[in-house]
């Protein structure tokens, strides 16, 4: 028997790629939506915003439809959600599942999907955390 095999992965960075039609739209549309400009502009046609320990990369490129959406959680959605539509972006409603979960969901220009949440609760079947 292996042991390696049953080793988990070796993870040094999560990069997420956002295919964008017009770079220049979507680079000023994330800096609003990230509130900061990108952290890397590594090579035309790319640029990078470290969120948490995660890279979020917007890539010109063909935009194709999508079932996939990028979630991502905050320290207090109210805040965020009012920041955006302070910042003339449009989100959807706050939805909430008590005592669980609330959200949002916003599209960028192209359509790519994003939900923004906040987790309600510390009970470990939700939050992952044991500790």
């Amino acid at each position: 028997m292996n042991l390696q095999a049953h080793q988990p992965i070796q993870v040094k960075d999560i990069i997420t790629i956002i295919p964008v039609s017009d770079l220049a739209r979507s680079k000023e549309w994330y800096s609003k939506l990230f509130g900061k400009p990108p952290d890397l502009e590594p090579f035309p046609g790319n640029i990078e915003y470290k969120l948490g320990n995660a890279w979020v990369q917007i890539s010109k490129g063909a935009v194709k439809p999508s079932s996939w959406n990028l979630h991502i959680e905050v320290q207090d959605l109210s805040i965020e959600h009012n920041r955006l539509l302070g910042q003339g972006l449009t989100t959807s409603e706050i939805g909430t599942t008590p005592g669980v979960i609330t959200w949002f969901d916003i599209k960028d220009p192209d359509g790519n999907n994003m939900r923004w949440f906040q987790v309600l609760t510390a009970d470990p079947k939700v939050t992952g955390k044991t500790g």
